[in-house]
């Protein structure tokens, strides 16, 4: 991967908030800096996935889905469903995502969203209760897929899944 440091008044309040230096870069092509390549599009939670962790946690508050940075949140679902959906075509408003794996998740998770904080031990929580879900990521909540037909997804836009 080609990258080059980008120049800008961002770099000092970063390392403010950090404690240390930070240098903000970017790839050269587009995609080069998604963690899962090119084929890494999209990526979808359910709001009964974070219910479902929220209870495994024992959170006095809803557990906020920005911890775990996804594309998309889905309404409606049984926990975890969407781990149903790896390897299937999923139509989310006007774009369709082939679901290709779960999403190991690391320690931001653990960083409420807002302060940057460490507040919810999110990685042991998912360990206890998913730790023997068959995947190849390690510690899964959510799932990870290619946009294969760009398109425009709203909010209340239908999800439809398409085994195939």
């Amino acid at each position: 991967m080609i990258g080059r440091f980008v120049h800008g008044p961002w770099n000092e309040p970063l390392s403010q908030l950090a404690g240390k230096p930070v240098r903000v870069a970017r790839t050269e092509r587009e995609g080069d800096g998604v963690d899962r390549g090119r084929r890494a599009g999209a990526s979808l939670v359910s709001t009964g996935s974070l219910d479902a962790l929220g209870v495994a946690a024992g959170a006095t508050r809803p557990v906020d889905g920005r911890r775990f940075r996804m594309t998309i949140g889905v309404d409606g679902l049984e926990p975890h469903a969407e781990d149903d959906w790896i390897g299937s075509r999923v139509r989310l408003g006007g774009a369709v995502v082939a679901v290709r794996e779960n999403v190991g998740r690391c320690a931001v998770t653990t960083l409420d969203p807002d302060s940057g904080i460490r507040d919810l031990d999110t990685l042991g929580v998912i360990a206890a209760y998913r730790g023997d879900v068959p995947t190849r990521e390690p510690l899964p909540f959510g799932v990870w897929g290619e946009v294969v037909e760009p398109g425009p997804v709203a909010v209340g836009d239908p999800v439809e899944v398409d085994p195939q």
